[in-house]
């Protein structure tokens, strides 16, 4: 069936209009997600203006095998400059207990998680950052513990917050947007085939490695990952001297970590209004009650109001 020029240009101008970024206001959305099921991304509907549409641009199987290739390459370069820490190294054993600590309490945000194959390495390098890829392949480099001196607290909240990015596929999401933009500016050549369109895979591994979030990732990061790690027994409040840190140490760089993980004052306030909610979950995983919690880095217990 042949269409005429004036229906293709139309329906092409609106579903690059639907495809468009979302809004400010709902990039900022600040309210705590349910967890997410793959069972939701596994019928073919485009629902336009949801996160759906771009997460089903790319196959989260796919996504997961690219960045396992990723993960290897990065390793395998590790090992080859003799970078890579040994197994038995202090610092590798203090991350691999921490993470291992945190993973059982991550599984229920996301079905796939449950059969990842979590890894864990650590890289000799001045740089200050850590990834945690698609899959659960975390890579830390150890500037960023030895020179902003975390301590097992700040490395709880901030594994727990890159797990939580993986969790959440923020870097599916974020790459489906531009495999969506390229699709529109293409002139949508498969007017309704979306999935054959899906089927065609880039070589994304590179950008998983730079990925840069979205103020509302961060926050949905923040959310879940310091619940991960409030519950594995690290105090939720490092997550403020955590990314103080990051923020001093780090800034100062163009490509600097805090450049892929926007932080500014409203985020430290979304943090600390979150306290009274994570507290009780820190608490339990010691055995205490708020109120047996000593302060933290001159921050109090963050009690709701009226206990």
């Amino acid at each position: 069936m042949t269409v005429s020029f004036k229906l293709r240009a139309l329906v092409c101008a609106w579903t690059w209009a639907s495809l468009a970024p979302l809004s400010a206001q709902a990039q900022d959305e600040q309210k705590t997600p349910p967890p997410y099921s793959a069972q939701s991304t596994q019928n073919n509907q485009i629902r336009f203006g949801n996160t759906a549409l771009f997460r089903n641009l790319i196959a989260p199987a796919t996504l997961e095998a690219q960045a396992a290739e990723e993960y290897a390459q990065v390793i395998h370069d590790a090992e080859r400059n003799k970078t890579l820490l040994p197994d038995n190294n202090p610092l590798v054993k203090r991350v691999r207990d921490i993470a291992n600590h945190e993973v059982p309490f991550a599984l229920k945000w996301n079905d796939r998680a449950k059969n990842w194959k979590w890894e864990i390495n650590v890289i000799k390098s001045p740089d200050e950052r850590m990834v945690c890829l698609p899959g659960g392949k975390i890579v830390v480099y150890s500037g960023l513990i030895d020179k902003l001196r975390l301590n097992d607290n700040e490395i709880g909240m901030m594994i727990g917050h890159e797990i939580a990015h993986a969790l959440r596929e923020h870097a599916r999401e974020r790459l489906g947007r531009q495999q969506a933009a390229q699709l529109s500016s293409n002139g949508m050549p498969q007017l309704f085939g979306f999935s054959n369109y899906a089927s065609q895979q880039p070589d994304i591994g590179d950008e998983l490695l730079t990925m840069r979030y979205s103020p509302a990732d961060e926050t949905e990061a923040d959310v879940i990952g310091s619940e991960i790690a409030s519950r594995a027994g690290y105090d939720p409040r490092a997550a403020v001297t955590l990314w103080n840190k990051i923020d001093s140490g780090t800034r100062r760089a163009d490509d600097g970590f805090i450049w892929l993980h926007p932080y500014g004052p409203d985020r430290r306030q979304d943090l600390l209004k979150r306290m009274p909610d994570m507290m009780p979950l820190y608490a339990k995983a010691l055995g205490k009650t708020t109120d047996q919690l000593p302060n933290y880095a001159g921050m109090g217990r963050f009690k709701k109001s009226g206990r």
